[in-house]
């Protein structure tokens, strides 16, 4: 049996890349599994490799910065699935753009997806699993950016430091209902994300392709570069009865990158 046997979960930004990866772990441990993004093409791919495993899966269209949205996934993976467990709120975005180059709308667009959407997707499945009566786990997307900086994604390392502190509120205030809320914080990991800031921050910092990949690489003690694999078992747990006395926390999954 898996740890997650009979658990219901759900994954958003689930069509690639870290996503993808958490919501195949999940269900390879034994969780049904509600795969949502705003791609919706993508998260039915991911679905239909999940039960063409033999697992048990959905795919579903969300935008994680509209609460109606978020509400309507709630509902749907309850209602077709039986009920919900886990909340892994992983969508997020970033944008490479120097300090002073920034604008409202550049500020404003990052913290809809990284910050409002983590918020209403923790909200909603709370709201489930108290009315459920079984507590649950909440999971969010954080990032070792909210641990140090780095140039030209000031908005972004701003919206993953405001996660951290919505987890921890969230913490304290759903406690009492035996939910945990915890965030994970990878470091450098091979997606289309970091080939991203590779090239854009590589061009501001005039280096070739790869070569700013390749030196982030080089500074934890492991001395490769992450792979999504890498972060979906730290979400298995986290989702499952053997951190059933771990909330409020940050964890790093970076390879020694940050050590606080």
């Amino acid at each position: 049996m898996g740890k997650l046997d009979r658990k219901v979960a759900i994954v958003t930004g689930g069509a690639r890349g870290i996503g993808r990866a958490i919501a195949l772990r999940l269900a390879e441990d034994g969780a049904a599994v509600a795969v949502a993004d705003l791609n919706a093409e993508g998260a039915a791919d991911v679905a239909a490799e999940i039960t063409g495993a033999g697992g048990k899966a959905l795919a579903a269209r969300v935008d994680v910065t509209d609460a109606q949205s978020t509400k309507e996934l709630v509902a749907r993976t309850a209602r077709e699935l039986g009920r919900l467990d886990v909340m892994v709120a992983n969508a997020g975005i970033i944008q490479v753009k120097p300090f002073l180059d920034l604008t409202v709308d550049d500020w404003e667009g990052t913290f809809a997806v990284n910050v409002r959407g983590v918020f209403l997707s923790l909200q909603a499945a709370a709201r489930q699993m108290i009315e459920q009566g079984e507590g649950g786990r909440l999971l969010a997307t954080a990032s070792i950016a909210a641990k140090m900086g780095s140039p030209y994604q000031a908005h972004y390392q701003a919206s993953k430091s405001a996660v951290v502190g919505l987890v921890r509120s969230a913490a304290w205030e759903l406690g009492k209902h035996g939910i945990t809320v915890n965030a994970y914080c990878p470091g450098v990991v091979d997606t289309d994300m970091w080939r991203y800031i590779d090239t854009e921050r590589g061009k501001l910092q005039g280096r070739e392709p790869g070569e700013l990949l390749k030196e982030m690489a080089g500074r934890n003690p492991l001395g490769r570069v992450e792979v999504p694999e890498d972060v979906a078992p730290l979400v298995s747990f986290l989702a499952s009865e053997d951190s059933r006395f771990i909330t409020g926390q940050a964890i790093n999954v970076c390879g020694g990158m940050v050590m606080w």
